[in-house]
């Protein structure tokens, strides 16, 4: 946070209508005005994915499908996670205050898969995740899910981070057998469709000019990447940042007036 002794900011409301699934409606997203940190904003991410993934996943369900993934199936949890940069300063965040003997626990396991990583030879493509192209992502992919290594989260076939977990994980849900989840692949896993996915956009609230930065960061590098790449990530207006990040979103640019008087008002 920006000081548990700073004052409240002002907001303006970015009010967005869509259309998922041929059903109508409306985003209401509060944010901030002065000047905060990006990862302050990251909460307002997991909100809005949280609310695309509901809507998806009732219209699936009204089609007759029925969502597989349940507390206790973690198959999914040993695949590569894509995450943001601002993703991998807030997964650091949490580690760092988590209590012993959790804490090093966990740090433990990202080690020990970083090992594991390096010895089958695939540590230093995922240190240049923008190296690898469309074509060869897929193959990854598959490579590092044949090593069975868990997330340094997973506890018990479950999610320790539940609350803080990552947009692209949120955004993963399946419709197709459980049990096909223990060796995915395109013909045997059906993912709910996602109307537009908040993971992709999150790299725009990154520090860098123009989101410039990589497009996506391997999880499994999440505490070392923070004091390796990140630049300066000095506060900015939270409305700037998250004009970048609606406005790659939605596919156009969403306008948000200054507050009024008492501190919100709405934009459409």
């Amino acid at each position: 946070m920006s000081g548990d002794d700073a004052p409240p900011t002002s907001t303006v409301t970015a009010t967005v209508d869509l259309t998922i699934a041929g059903r109508p409606g409306r985003l209401e997203i509060a944010v901030p005005t002065g000047l905060v940190r990006a990862v302050e904003l990251l909460p307002l991410l997991q909100s809005l994915t949280d609310t695309l993934v509901n809507v998806a996943a009732e219209n699936a369900e009204a089609d007759g499908a029925r969502i597989s993934c349940r507390k206790g199936c973690g198959a999914c949890c040993r695949q590569l996670v894509p995450i943001s940069e601002v993703e991998a300063e807030s997964i650091r965040r949490v580690v760092h205050e988590l209590p012993e003997p959790r804490r090093n626990a966990v740090m433990e396991r990202f080690a020990a898969a970083r090992r594991g990583l390096d010895a089958a030879g695939l540590l230093d493509r995922l240190h240049a995740p923008d190296r690898v192209t469309r074509e060869d992502l897929l193959p990854l992919g598959v490579a590092y899910f044949e090593q069975g290594i868990p997330c340094p989260f997973l506890v018990d076939e479950s999610c320790s981070i539940h609350a803080d977990r990552p947009l692209s994980c949120r955004e993963y849900l399946v419709v197709s057998p459980a049990a096909n989840c223990a060796k995915p692949s395109a013909s045997t896993i059906k993912l709910i469709p996602m109307p537009m996915k908040v993971s992709s956009a999150a790299k725009h609230l990154a520090p860098h000019q123009k989101g410039a930065g990589p497009s996506w960061i391997p999880l499994i590098l999440a505490l070392e990447w923070p004091v390796a790449n990140a630049e300066s990530s000095a506060p900015r207006t939270g409305t700037s940042m998250m004009v970048s990040v609606l406005s790659h979103l939605f596919g156009k640019e969403i306008p948000l007036p200054p507050p009024d008087d008492a501190g919100t008002r709405p934009s459409t």
